[in-house]
């Protein structure tokens, strides 16, 4: 007898869309224009906008979509090597603690400094294959790199820097040595309630077999050596990382800048020969998801090309790996319904919510900050978004407040995205590995309240020694 599809998730992802139908019936839209508060009329979502906006946001998120693919694609192909998985094994025989706190520690630490969150599904299913492999349980493995992704979201170092010097001429330094003690708090807090879950033996039973392993196929007697794809995957990711990030608006390096502009110069009988064979190339620190996608598809035939894969393994291989994650990258536009109404308005509910709630109190105080950051993170996946969307009121407030009032947003956004279905790293990863949201809120619920009072209790502190 065939198993019933569990369809859970999916109706998890329905229910903040049909909170923001009836609350657009109820709450006018309003917008900020210099600092001052602009409120619009009553504009309800409608029926008919209910199912315009799912086939809107893919249109407006497809970016997402074609990046997982590729994700997939690549892992795909690398499964056709055979040397990939020599490398899996070999982290697999290492220490299962050891690989565990290295792998929540990396997945912190790379959100933390470059503030990338679709980063984590290039990562994911190299480091999942391996925890999995090691015996620990799917909403464990979710814990180590979702999670761990989450953390760097509310201890951001210098993910935030470039918006926040932008928007507020602000140098984060201030609470950099905040963020790095709260970072390594928050990390030893997961670390522990992982492996406290592992030793009692978790809610779910370990696996059996590889073949339960998304995105990795075991192979035998493989003699391939490892050495060239551990150059070409350690190239690829520091192209990726050092791309995503813009080190000019961050910290005014400009050695991107400039050698984009002599490559893209160099001139071969009066012709652009780099612009003239490679075409229109992005700049290192403006890569975009389809950058990213490109990368990931050149990396890929360079791999076949050195392994000697051929065409019908590679199309096999890359076709397979695109299948598996096209659900999760369908639910990763999914979980951006309510953003994609939200962002594309400079005039929605969400400002209206924020600016009632912050002008609860003449000046801005933890609690209201605390509330503002949790609601906004009802409409907005996108932290930098959501401070583009309140960035005027802000701007209000003393200059020596703005640090708090943004570490209060920051953490409560990022606490917010471990539960909330608009969480498109959260949503992914659970249909990445096809665990329930009952059992991913089971697992980190304790945490959450941990974390939550931490925070709090930090920014409390922090307010009173800036």
């Amino acid at each position: 007898m065939e198993k019933k599809k569990d369809y859970s998730l999916f109706k998890i992802l329905c229910i903040p869309v049909l909170l923001y139908l009836v609350l657009t019936w109820i709450i006018p839209t309003g917008s900020f224009s210099g600092g001052e508060f602009v409120k619009g009329d009553i504009t309800p979502l409608g029926l008919y906008g209910l199912f315009v906006s799912p086939v809107y946001s893919f249109a407006v998120f497809a970016q997402y979509i074609v990046l997982i693919l590729c994700v997939g694609g690549f892992y795909g192909v690398l499964n056709k090597t055979g040397a990939y998985q020599k490398i899996v094994d070999f982290f697999a025989s290492k220490n299962k603690v050891k690989f565990l706190i290295a792998t929540v520690c990396i997945f912190a630490l790379v959100t933390s400094l470059f503030g990338e969150t679709m980063l984590v599904f290039i990562l994911l299913p190299f480091f999942v294959s391996v925890l999995l492999k090691l015996g620990y349980d799917k909403v464990s493995s979710i814990a180590a790199t979702v999670g761990a992704t989450l953390i760097g979201t509310i201890t951001s170092i210098s993910g935030n820097m470039a918006i926040y010097k932008a928007y507020f001429s602000l140098d984060p330094k201030l609470f950099v040595l905040f963020n790095i003690i709260m970072l390594i708090v928050f990390v030893f807090l997961l670390c522990m309630l992982i492996i406290s879950n592992n030793v009692k033996g978790g809610d779910n039973k370990k696996l059996e077999t590889v073949k339960d392993i998304p995105l990795y196929e075991s192979v035998k007697n493989n003699k391939k050596s490892v050495a060239p794809l551990i150059v070409i995957l350690i190239i690829t990711l520091l192209l990726i990382i050092l791309g995503s990030y813009n080190w000019y608006y961050s910290f005014g390096v400009e050695i991107f800048t400039n050698l984009h502009e002599k490559i893209s110069s160099i001139e071969l009988f009066g012709v652009a020969i780099f612009n003239r064979i490679f075409g229109d190339f992005s700049e290192i620190g403006y890569f975009s998801n389809y950058d990213l996608s490109a990368i990931l598809l050149i990396a890929s035939v360079l791999i076949a090309w050195v392994y000697s894969v051929s065409l019908n393994d590679f199309i096999e291989g890359f076709k397979k790996g695109v299948k598996d994650m096209l659900l999760p990258g369908i639910y990763i536009v999914l979980a951006s319904v309510v953003f994609s109404e939200v962002v594309t308005s400079s005039a929605n509910i969400s400002l209206t919510i924020s600016n009632y709630i912050l002008n609860l109190s003449s000046n801005f105080n933890i609690f209201t900050g605390t509330l503002t950051g949790i609601l906004g993170s009802l409409f907005y996946n996108d932290y930098l978004y959501f401070i583009n969307g309140i960035s005027s009121i802000v701007s209000l407030y003393d200059a020596n407040m703005i640090p708090v009032v943004l570490n209060v947003f920051q953490s409560m956004f990022g606490i917010m995205m471990f539960v909330l279905p608009v969480s498109m790293v959260l949503i992914g990863g659970l249909k990445y590995l096809n665990v329930s949201y009952k059992d991913w809120i089971k697992y980190i619920w304790k945490f959450l309240i941990q974390i939550f009072v931490i925070s709090l209790i930090g920014s409390i502190i922090f307010s009173m020694i800036v």
